[in-house]
This record gives structure tokens, C-alpha cells and sequence, in this order.
């Protein structure tokens, strides 16, 4: 062969191994994260925070093909309370609470019948993300309490904290940071109701902090991270969070399918 053309081939070859198609396939619970759910701003720089609803409802019809359960946190406590396994179950999981949740994400899953889970900043509830930098992308509309219930009511979407204001836990002074996950559970077990079982950390932050997770693991059953990867099963609930699929704006099926299998899409 054609010394040339051989080195093109070892080109592709080693090109396609920064996708994780060749790693073991990874037991365990799978969860999905999403953030906002629709179509960028132009010139957004967080476009890998977005995934279209086309794209969203494939994901959907994907998981359904293939035989998984799409459930909610509340079984996700049945499961862990009876020890089931979990290596057919996903969770799909909206960081924020955004407001393109209600009028893109909530429909599809409507429409199929299964559930998604929303981890709620509750002091942006109807604002907007003031979080973020407005220069890498204009801020946007949160689900007000009116959508928010609706959802819940349905019986579709369940609902975790994800802290009043969106701090990185550790930044802050260990007292606000208490104050942050207990009053966001608060808050949110008055609004909906019903008990508030779940936790995520925003940015991750904190994840991994012994005192700052002691405080959370006492007010919540689970709490989720924002590392890549398929949890263990049974969950080691007392040394580590739950990990988690970060999704992104231009990965197909191929990027989920691995997601789902090898813990992640690609290596670099």
C-alpha cells in the first residue's frame, strides 16, 4: 500500500480514538444532564449548555427504542431502598430550572410519556440566571412558579435543589453555604408541597467537600455531582455523590449511545 495513503489511514484510525467506542462498557446508574433546551442566542459562547428540541426528542425516542426506563427521583428511591438493579433505568436531569425547560423539554416528554427531573435554583424562580456573565451569552428567562407547578402536577417532571442563588459552595462562607442547601429545601417543600429528596451541587462545587456534603447528605437522599461518569451500583452513598452524562449541543446518537455504555463520549 501506498506509503501516503497508509499514513491516512492511521491518521483516521488514531483520530477516532479520542471517541470511547473501544473502552469496557461501564454497569451502573446512568444520568443525564441537560441545561436549557431550544436554540442559542447568536454568538452565544455556551452553546454546549444547549441542545435543540429536535435533538432532545431523539434522545427520547433513542432511550425508548432500547428498551431503558426513564424515571423519576422518587423511583429512583425505590430502587435504591430495594436494592433493584439499574442498568436499564436513566434519569434526565435539567441543571437551573430555565424556563425553555417548560416550553420545549416538558412537551416531548409529555408527549411520550416519561419523566425528567428539574434541580431548581429557587431565588432565580421567574427572573433570570443572573449567574451568569451577560457577555457570553444574554440572560434568560426562568420557569416561573405557575410552570413550575404545572409540571409537577402532571406527574412528569420531579423537582431537586440546586441552592437559592447558584453559588460555588466553597467559595463562600461555610454558614451561607448551610444556609443555601437547607433553605433551598425549604423553600421548595413549601412550594410543591412534598418532600425535596435530591441535591445538585452547582458547577459541581462542593461535590467533594467533606463538611459542605455532610450538610447535604443530612437534608437530602441523593445528591448528584457534575462528574462525568455511570455511577456504581449499589451506590457507596456515604463516600460519594451520584456522577452524571453532561450532554452537549452538537453530540448525536453515536455521542449517547457511548455516553450510555462507556461512561463518556470521547477521551480528549
Amino acid at each position: 500500500m501506498n506509503v501516503y495513503y497508509l499514513g491516512i489511514i492511521f491518521i483516521i484510525l488514531g483520530y477516532s480514538f479520542r471517541w470511547s467506542w473501544w473502552l469496557k462498557n461501564k454497569k451502573g446508574l446512568k444520568v443525564l444532564v441537560y441545561h436549557k433546551v431550544g436554540y442559542p442566542p447568536k454568538f452565544s459562547k455556551l452553546k454546549e449548555l444547549w441542545v435543540t428540541p429536535e435533538n432532545f426528542e431523539k434522545h427520547i425516542s433513542y432511550l425508548l427504542r432500547n428498551n431503558y426506563k426513564i424515571i423519576g427521583f422518587s423511583d429512583l428511591k425505590k430502587y435504591y431502598d430495594e436494592s433493584k438493579p439499574v442498568d436499564d433505568v436513566v434519569l434526565i436531569t435539567f441543571d437551573d430550572g430555565y424556563e425553555n425547560n417548560y416550553l420545549y423539554a416538558y412537551p416531548i416528554l409529555k408527549k411520550y410519556g416519561v419523566k425528567g427531573n428539574i434541580f431548581v435554583v429557587y431565588n432565580t424562580i421567574g427572573k433570570t440566571n443572573i449567574w451568569h456573565n451577560p457577555k457570553t451569552e444574554p440572560w434568560l428567562n426562568m420557569a416561573t412558579k405557575e410552570q413550575l407547578i404545572e409540571m409537577y402536577k402532571s406527574g412528569i417532571i420531579e423537582f431537586g435543589s440546586h441552592t437559592m442563588n447558584h453559588p460555588k459552595l466553597e467559595n463562600i462562607p461555610f454558614e451561607d453555604a448551610v444556609w443555601e442547601i437547607i433553605e433551598s429545601k425549604k423553600q421548595l417543600e413549601n412550594l410543591f408541597q412534598n418532600e425535596i429528596i435530591s441535591f445538585a451541587y452547582p458547577y459541581g462545587n462542593g461535590a467533594y467537600n467533606e463538611k459542605i456534603r455532610k450538610i447535604v447528605k443530612e437534608n437530602y437522599i441523593f445528591d448528584f455531582s457534575f462528574k462525568q461518569g455511570i455511577t456504581p451500583w449499589p451506590w457507596d452513598r456515604e463516600n460519594f455523590p451520584i456522577d452524571r452524562l453532561f450532554i452537549k449541543y452538537r453530540e448525536g446518537i453515536f455521542d449517547l449511545k457511548l455516553h450510555l455504555s462507556k461512561g463518556r463520549n470521547k477521551i480528549l
